[in-house]
C-alpha cells in the first residue's frame, strides 16, 4: 500500500472518538440519545479503516475477506440506520437495525479478521484485534456495568474495545507503509 497515512490518521481519530465516547459515558452514566449520533463519527471512520485494510491486502485475500468486509460494513450501515432512527424517534428504523446490524457486523469482523491473519499482509495481531473487536466491546461494557448500567443505546463505555481494535489496525497499516517494497511479513 503506497499511502496508508489517510487510513492511519482516520484510525487514530476513530480511536480518540471511541475513548471520548467511553469516557463521557463513564463520567455521565445515564444513557443519552445525542451519543447515538456522536458515535457515528468514530463508527464511520472505523468502517473506512476496514476498507483500507481490505485495500492493503486485496492482492493476498480471497472470498472470505471480501465476504467479511462486506458483512462488517453492511452491519455497520444497518446499525447506523438504527442510531439515526433513535434520534428521529422512528421505531421502524430501529427495528431494521437490531439485531441484524450488530450480528452482521460481528460475523463480518470475525471472518475479515480470520482472512487478515491468513493473508499475512498485516501482522497477525491486527486480524486478531479485528476479529475480537465486538467481543472486547461487550466485555468492557459488562466489566464497567458496576458504574454504567448496560443499555441498548446511548451509552458507549464498551466502545473502547472498538477503539483499541481500530488503533491496532492503524498501527499495522502504518508499519506496512514503512516497509520497503518487496519486504516480507513483519
Amino acid at each position: 500500500m503506497k499511502n496508508a497515512s489517510p487510513y492511519v490518521t482516520m484510525a487514530v481519530v476513530s480511536f480518540l472518538g471511541w475513548v471520548a465516547m467511553a469516557a463521557e459515558s463513564f463520567v455521565a452514566p445515564p444513557p443519552q440519545d445525542y451519543r447515538d449520533v456522536l458515535v457515528l463519527i468514530p463508527w464511520t471512520l472505523y468502517a473506512i479503516v476496514l476498507a483500507g485494510v481490505g485495500q492493503a491486502q486485496r492482492h493476498r485475500s480471497g472470498r472470505l475477506a471480501r465476504a467479511g468486509l462486506i458483512g462488517a460494513i453492511a452491519g455497520m450501515a444497518l446499525s447506523a440506520v438504527g442510531n439515526v432512527g433513535i434520534m428521529l424517534g422512528n421505531d421502524g428504523m430501529v427495528a431494521v437495525s437490531f439485531p441484524i446490524g450488530p450480528g452482521l457486523f460481528s460475523l463480518g469482523l470475525l471472518l475479515f479478521g480470520i482472512a487478515t491473519v491468513r493473508a499475512r499482509v498485516l501482522p497477525w495481531w491486527a486480524g486478531t484485534a479485528m476479529a475480537l473487536s465486538q467481543p472486547m466491546a461487550i466485555a468492557i461494557g459488562v466489566a464497567l456495568a458496576w458504574h454504567v448500567p448496560l443499555n441498548p443505546h446511548g451509552s458507549y463505555t464498551g466502545g473502547l474495545g472498538h477503539g483499541i481494535a481500530v488503533l491496532l489496525l492503524g498501527i499495522a497499516l502504518s508499519r506496512l507503509q514503512c516497509r520497503p517494497a518487496g519486504a516480507g511479513r513483519p
